[in-house]
């Protein structure tokens, strides 16, 4: 099934739509990552960075509480030390529950032994002086900087973990960015090219073919005609390629009837023209002789028929192009069909007389009135007749008959000539059509008589049609509305 160019532009259309909505679902999945890494970095990384300041300040509390209590001796810094030592435990089991590496729990871990070596010398310390008893103060003392030390070097660690750990985290994150960014560059130009390419195919399934029309119209300028085009384009531009063709062939016909005209009016006319001009001739030389009265009186008969035919010609071909143009004027009026059947076949039993032609009326007593002008009907009833006599042989039949119904009235004329081929039906109602069948073919005529028939009838809204056989006669029947 081939697609329209409406079709063709909403598929395109859609393509790129779905290309673009592709970029865009990607872009935003991509920011939303972007987004969650960058929570992530500002709640976890920031939270042990805090973690890790309170840590050193709990530290420092504990070291002070410490170093008054040995010597003030006072319960109350005890207190507030093993205080601040809890706090010191809950914030680093806080930080562990954080932490998502084996590297920043391993530190922890380092850092909770440091502290627990710290606590422990503190108390045997406290017991020392509460019983009263001496000990080694400066052992003690390197111990527990050893301790303190130790759980400094850890927050440091953790601290420098911290650090790394975002800095690398954020270098991730650049990296992803500059990933998104290339995909979603991609993607907008794989949109760009993809809309190019669709954009570049209508364009070629437009212009191409137009561009072919175009050259046709040119050579139908020239008179060229050709063959007929053929497209396999959008259904669009082959409509417009079958009704261009249409018109080639119409303009074929018409260079044809140009043409048929021309040679039917030379020889129309040549024939009269140069028998008038031969006795006009003969009249002038005898002006100069014996004048014969019997002669010249057959020159003028003569000379009077062909300027009768040449008017009769002209006059056709006047009411053909009146009617062809709709600018014939009828007066409609009604009428009794019967009467004028009976005129135009007494006008006609002379000619039929000279040939052995019998015509036999078989005409219904009572016809219904139409509506007609009884000018173009007796026209009509004339041509019809003269062409039955026309082709009929010498000897033969013609019959003229009626039928009516509820809607219409219909008039035949039937003959018993050579009859007209099945393939010819169709075009023997169009004008400068004569067909040569069988031995009429010496007859001769303007072929407008029954294209006027067909016109005539047609303006009385009525209709006209031929049956007719090879060597079995015609029938020409025609229809009035009632």
């Amino acid at each position: 099934m081939k697609l329209t160019i409406f079709s063709r532009l909403v598929i395109g259309f859609l393509a790129i739509f779905i290309l673009a909505m592709a970029v865009s679902v990607y872009a935003i999945m991509q920011l939303r990552k972007l987004e969650i890494d960058t929570q992530a970095i500002i709640l976890i990384e920031g939270r042990l960075t805090e973690y890790e300041k309170k840590l050193a300040d709990l530290l420092l509390s504990q070291m002070r509480y410490e170093k008054k209590f040995i010597i003030s001796q006072d319960d109350d810094l005890y207190t507030q030390f093993l205080s601040a030592e809890e706090e010191f435990y809950s914030q680093l089991d806080e930080i562990k529950t954080v932490s998502d590496t084996p590297e920043s729990l391993s530190i922890l871990e380092k850092i909770d032994l440091f502290q627990k070596r710290y606590k422990d010398l503190f108390n045997i310390e406290v017991q020392y002086i509460r019983s009263g008893q001496t000990y080694n103060v400066e052992n003690y003392k390197e111990e527990k900087e050893i301790a303190v030390n130790g759980i400094t070097e850890g927050l440091n660690a953790l601290r420098l973990f911290n650090e790394r750990s975002t800095y690398n985290k954020v270098k991730e994150l650049g990296k992803a960015e500059v990933k998104a960014s290339k995909v979603a560059i991609a993607f907008g130009l794989a949109s760009l090219l993809l809309g190019t390419i669709i954009s570049i195919f209508i364009t070629l399934n437009i212009t191409k073919p137009l561009a072919i029309i175009k050259r046709k119209t040119r050579d139908i300028a020239k008179g060229e005609f050709g063959k007929d085009l053929e497209l396999t384009s959008p259904p669009e531009i082959g409509e417009l390629a079958g009704a261009f063709n249409s018109m080639c062939y119409k303009l074929k016909e018409i260079d044809k009837i140009k043409t048929d005209f021309y040679s039917f009016m030379s020889h129309e006319l040549r024939t009269p023209l140069t028998t008038i001009n031969e006795g006009t001739n003969l009249l002038i030389e005898g002006l100069d002789e014996e004048r014969d009265k019997n002669k010249e009186e057959r020159l003028l008969i003569i000379i009077k028929e062909e300027s009768n035919r040449m008017i009769h010609l002209v006059n056709s071909l006047l009411d053909l192009s009146k009617m062809e143009a709709g600018l014939m004027e009828f007066n409609f009026v009604l009428h009794d069909l019967k009467p004028l059947i009976h005129r135009v076949t007494r006008e006609i039993e002379p000619i039929a007389e000279k040939r052995e032609i019998r015509i036999e009326s078989g005409i219904a007593d009572e016809l219904p009135k139409v509506k007609i002008d009884v000018n173009r009907i007796l026209q009509v009833l004339r041509n019809l007749l003269i062409n039955a006599v026309k082709f009929t042989p010498k000897g033969g039949n013609i019959s003229v008959f009626t039928n009516a119904d509820e809607d219409r009235l219909l008039v035949s004329v039937k003959d018993n000539g050579p009859g007209i081929s099945e393939e010819h039906l169709d075009i023997i109602f169009d004008k400068f059509q004569q067909v040569n069948i069988l031995e009429s073919n010496k007859i001769t005529g303007t072929g407008l008589g029954l294209s006027i028939v067909k016109h005539i009838i047609l303006a009385h809204g009525g209709n006209v049609w031929v049956k007719s056989t090879l060597g079995q006669g015609s029938v020409f029947t025609i229809a009035l509305p009632v």
